[in-house]
């Protein structure tokens, strides 16, 4: 007698277990559905990558949602906890070295030389301590359009280069700005009568007091090499932004417009609604 009930009673404690969640009472052994909302996130942000860290900086869950799932209901399990901090980065593209550390040490650093990702931000604290939690993704702009228009200059007989040097080059998961001096060769951008469009981008700054841009006046030999440099000259730019009240700490970064017209040998600098006139001094 004893024997025949041993059977069913395994069966049964087999059939609990593998129930699971649905009949267990303690429900902190269950995973929460977390909806992420990004409707108001726009599609020229190409993928987001979302860290969640308990609070004791444990990675809970890493995921990469892709912009097709911008309009529909996205959503993933995730462990229960009462604390979650939620970090995403979006448009981490070619421009962009990750170190995937797989905790609140991870970083990421812009390519030396070349322009930045358009990266954005978001981050938030919530609760997946229920059978479903919510997210909502605002992003944050966390990069600046540069703009220069050399003005005046037709480069036939010398050849302009332009760069911009940030004391910064990247950020953590969790946006403390990190990396050390790194350099952003200006590209053209258009070709029009008597001007030339250079156009790069740079990340946030820890503060705009070392920001500097480069010009550099090189000779164009008729091998269509490049000659002797004819004129080098760093233009204290940091000093323009902060003096007018540009903030790397706004929450949304200005983008900045900067004319140079070699004509009348001025640098005429534009961020936002204010303006600076520094004189490149040096004759070519």
């Amino acid at each position: 007698m004893f024997r025949y009930m041993k059977l069913p009673l395994l069966g049964a404690m087999l059939l609990l277990y593998g129930a699971g969640c649905n009949v267990v009472e303690d429900r902190s052994v269950c995973t929460s559905t977390l909806t992420v909302d990004l409707q108001e996130v726009d599609r020229s942000i190409k993928e987001w990558q979302m860290w969640l860290f308990n609070a004791d900086g444990k990675l809970i869950c890493k995921d990469t949602i892709y912009r097709r799932s911008y309009g529909s209901r996205y959503t993933v399990e995730v462990p229960r906890y009462d604390d979650v901090q939620c970090l995403l980065w979006g448009n981490i593209r070619g421009a962009t070295s990750l170190n995937e550390a797989y905790s609140l040490g991870t970083f990421m650093l812009k390519g030396h030389e070349i322009s930045a990702d358009s990266l954005y931000f978001c981050a938030d604290r919530i609760s997946t301590n229920g059978e479903e939690s919510y997210l909502k993704v605002v992003p944050v702009k966390e990069f600046a359009t540069v703009d220069i228009y050399m003005k005046g200059w037709i480069g036939h007989d010398y050849d302009a280069t332009l760069e911009l040097l940030c004391a910064n080059s990247g950020f953590f998961v969790d946006k403390r700005i990190c990396g050390s001096n790194t350099v952003t060769k200006m590209d053209v951008f258009d070709i029009g009568n008597y001007y030339t469009h250079f156009r790069g981008r740079i990340l946030r700054q820890s503060d705009v007091e070392n920001l500097v841009l480069s010009l550099f006046i090189t000779e164009c030999l008729p091998d269509g090499t490049r000659g002797a440099v004819k004129l080098s000259k760093d233009i204290p730019l940091g000093e323009f932004l902060e003096k007018n009240g540009y903030s790397m700490q706004s929450s949304e970064m200005g983008d900045i417009t900067m004319e140079v017209d070699m004509s009348y040998n001025k640098l005429l600098v534009k961020a936002e609604d204010w303006s600076a006139t520094y004189t490149l001094v040096e004759e070519i």
